[in-house]
């Protein structure tokens, strides 16, 4: 029963670390994320461009 008990906080307490550890890295990369879509945007329209210009 101890042993159950002791995996049960091991997964809790990992579960916990790792969202928080994306709650934190969202909250670094928050000023940067209009910037990465608008990229992205750009990079998936000219795409097929790009591919005929390199042919």
């Amino acid at each position: 029963m101890t042993e159950i008990r002791r995996d049960l906080t091991r997964t809790t307490l990992g579960v916990l670390f790792i969202a928080g550890l994306i709650a934190v890295s969202f909250w670094i990369l928050r000023p940067f994320l209009a910037a990465v879509v608008w990229a992205t945007m750009v990079v998936v329209s000219t795409w097929p461009l790009m591919l005929k210009v390199q042919a």
